[in-house]
């Protein structure tokens, strides 16, 4: 799996080549069909990097087959990142569109990168806050026009 194509990323800016692939040795490789299941709303999670193919997010439903898909993301791309940081189960159905390649990132194996400073780790968490706020601003943007 290709990890040059990762640090196109906003997660990884700033991260040498080196230390990305020091970081992924610590990450589990994952292959899931297309129509099947990486993540179910309830069910721990881990960070996951998806590195090729297509997930769908769907909306929890009663039946989550018939739930919608709230968004598309093509690889490479990451999720779980509000569970991993929130300390929380799924909060969303992920499905593979096509056949997905991925690495995951168990909270543990985050934990102790952290605590030991790795470099990657430092600068993967910086880019994840910078990202997180910029969505809480387009979803504050987009609250206030609702309250229009």
């Amino acid at each position: 799996m290709p990890h040059i194509d990762l640090l196109e990323l906003p997660y990884f800016y700033g991260i040498e080549l080196d230390e990305l692939v020091e970081l992924i040795d610590h990450m589990t490789p994952r292959r899931v069909k297309a129509g099947e299941w990486l993540v179910r709303v309830g069910e721990p999670v881990f960070l996951n990097i998806a590195t090729h193919g297509k997930i769908g997010i769907h909306r929890h439903a009663e039946d989550p087959l018939r739930g919608p898909i709230v968004y598309e993301r093509q690889a490479p791309t990451l999720f779980g990142e509000i569970e991993l940081f929130c300390g929380v189960a799924s909060i969303a159905d992920v499905q593979a569109m096509t056949d997905v390649e991925a690495f995951e990132l168990t909270r543990e194996t985050f934990s102790a990168l952290f605590a030991k400073r790795h470099p990657a780790m430092t600068q993967f968490v910086f880019n994840v806050a910078k990202v997180a706020s910029h969505r809480l601003m387009i979803s504050d943007a987009m609250l206030l026009k609702l309250d229009d």
